[in-house]
């Protein structure tokens, strides 16, 4: 059994609400050990939602980010399935990470994250599902897919509001702001 303060089921529901959403990505601001994960983590199981966060091990660099990337693109995009990327500022240690979650935020699609053999294999992939929606050409599927990965993938970012690097990251990169809802928790 579980017994949460106030704050935490407000922030749960919340957290809940952006998850429900397609489109619906969020910012948790808060200092470490306010419990921005444990919520994250609460309200994606309440939204029946897979959490996936980058594991941080030896030699990580931006190139295995974009491989995290390419497997949940993939993940929301083909297989149709609601994901939850949770990325915590201690883990973004290339300002490159927030380019691309930037870009995703923005468009959907990372620039040149996937080969012509794999976009083809996409679209392979997605065909079936798109046929019943009169959906065929190359092009089409690839909108398709990109539109799937929009409404399906839901960027959570964990931020401390210490020091000045959430202030400079979102001068730097604005749909970090724009695209998402942000959530305050109380210091």
């Amino acid at each position: 059994k579980l017994v949460f303060f106030t704050d935490a089921v407000k922030h749960i529901c919340r957290t809940s609400r952006m998850l429900r959403q397609p489109r619906g990505n969020a910012m948790l601001v808060g200092v470490g050990g306010s419990g921005k994960q444990s919520v994250t983590r609460m309200a994606a199981w309440l939204s029946e939602t897979r959490v996936y966060q980058i594991e941080m091990i030896r030699g990580y660099n931006h190139l295995s980010f974009l491989e995290n990337i390419k497997e949940i693109m993939l993940i929301a995009g083909v297989e149709g399935k609601k994901i939850a990327f949770l990325l915590i500022d201690t883990q973004i240690i290339d300002e490159a990470f927030l380019e691309d979650v930037n870009n995703i935020l923005n468009t959907g699609e990372v620039p040149n994250l996937f080969l012509p053999e794999e976009y083809s294999k996409i679209c392979e992939d997605l065909r079936p599902a798109m046929k019943a929606h009169g959906v065929e050409t190359r092009d089409g599927l690839r909108r398709a897919f990109v539109e799937r990965v929009r409404t399906n993938l839901h960027i959570m970012l964990c931020h401390s509001p210490v020091g000045d690097a959430l202030r400079v990251r979102c001068r730097q990169f604005p749909s970090l702001i724009n695209c998402t809802t942000i959530d305050w928790f109380a210091t």
